[in-house]
């Protein structure tokens, strides 16, 4: 299968209890594909229309070509489909949009189905063809993952960029070991390009903003990371990531308002153990709580700060000590008696701003 999915994506393998044809659900499709010469374009396309007429019937959900293939950019580009589909459509479409892949350079497309706001399906689609470009990038994605060999994987990402100049995903990824590297000019130049090929690359304008930050850019990181939330939905872990980082520049910007906004979003939200933001909810909430005391919001900035030492097992770094310093603090503020307990439990944990305030008040 020349496709990358999820283990639960395969519908031939596994099919949902009492789903029927008749039975329509959410489906939300995204992405694009480049083809790279004209040549490859026109050959995709006739092959399209072959294939969605005579092997499946127009079931699909993208009956008219020109709907989704742009000549002008020789390619597959699908912005955002947010529809209603039977199981059988979803199949016959996915298959279609896979069968594509095999003929592209570059690009990628998510897919989902979903039931009542429940991932049933998640399909992540990419070039794996035996073309040179989309084996260097293959390899040099897998090189990344293996702690030691950036230098390696760098090498074959820009070899798989000389060979198709405008493969996005190339660039991003040596975007983010760049980035790793701390060579962060060198990311935001790599995040940029790749931006510049595919604008619906969310995880691109995600790692540039990361990158500006660094450099203390944090108004144009929060541009970044508008684009990364437009770019991307609610169903991707990076949304969230987005929401969450984005509300860390705007508290260190002092815009608390906007700061507060954001993670409200996040701390609203649910998140699955195995899900990346799980281990960010402590941190969240502390910042949560900062914002709230700024804006004199002092109950509910209690509130965030107890609900910070309660998701503590969640990170991996202990900031204990500082969410009872600022727990103290608000406490103090709301005019509560006990607050001197949090000071002393902060000094005892090392913080030394704390026995400074402790000596102040005694």
């Amino acid at each position: 299968m020349e496709c990358v999915t999820s283990p639960k994506a395969d519908l031939n393998r596994k099919k949902i209890p009492g789903m029927q044809h008749s039975t329509f659900y959410k489906v939300i499709i995204q992405g694009r594909f480049e083809f790279g010469t004209e040549k490859s374009f026109q050959k995709v396309l006739q092959l399209y229309n072959q294939r969605s007429e005579t092997l499946y019937k127009k079931e699909i959900l993208f009956k008219i070509p020109e709907d989704i293939f742009k000549p002008e950019e020789l390619s597959l580009n699908i912005g955002r489909f947010i529809g209603n589909s039977s199981e059988k459509v979803w199949k016959n479409t996915i298959s279609l949009i896979e069968y594509c892949a095999q003929f592209s350079l570059s690009g990628s497309i998510n897919a989902w189905m979903t039931d009542n706001g429940k991932i049933l399906h998640h399909f992540h689609l990419e070039p794996l063809a035996e073309k040179s470009s989309v084996m260097l990038y293959q390899e040099g994605k897998k090189m990344a993952e293996q702690i030691g060999k950036e230098k390696e994987a760098i090498q074959l990402l820009t070899e798989a960029i000389e060979k198709y100049d405008r493969h996005s995903q190339a660039y991003e990824k040596r975007g983010y070991i760049n980035f790793h590297l701390k060579n962060y000019d060198d990311a935001i130049y790599d995040f940029k390009k790749s931006i510049s090929f595919d604008h619906m690359n969310a995880s691109a304008h995600y790692g540039l903003a990361r990158a500006l930050m660094i450099k203390k850019e944090l108004e144009a990181a929060i541009l970044s990371l508008e684009e990364a939330t437009k770019q991307s939905i609610a169903l991707q872990p990076l949304y969230w990531a987005a929401r969450r980082v984005k509300g860390n520049c705007h508290l260190e910007l002092n815009q608390f308002e906007k700061a507060a906004f954001e993670y409200k979003l996040f701390t609203s939200r649910n998140f699955l153990i195995s899900d990346a933001n799980f281990k960010h909810l402590s941190k969240t909430w502390f910042n949560y709580g900062k914002t709230l005391f700024a804006l004199g919001q002092l109950d509910q900035a209690l509130e965030a700060f107890d609900k910070s030492l309660g998701t503590l097992e969640t990170e991996k770094e202990n900031n204990q000590a500082e969410i009872f310093m600022h727990r103290g603090m608000a406490r103090k503020a709301a005019g509560k008696a006990d607050y001197i307990l949090d000071l002393k439990k902060a000094a005892e944990l090392g913080l030394d701003s704390a026995s400074l305030l402790l000596g102040e008040v005694a």
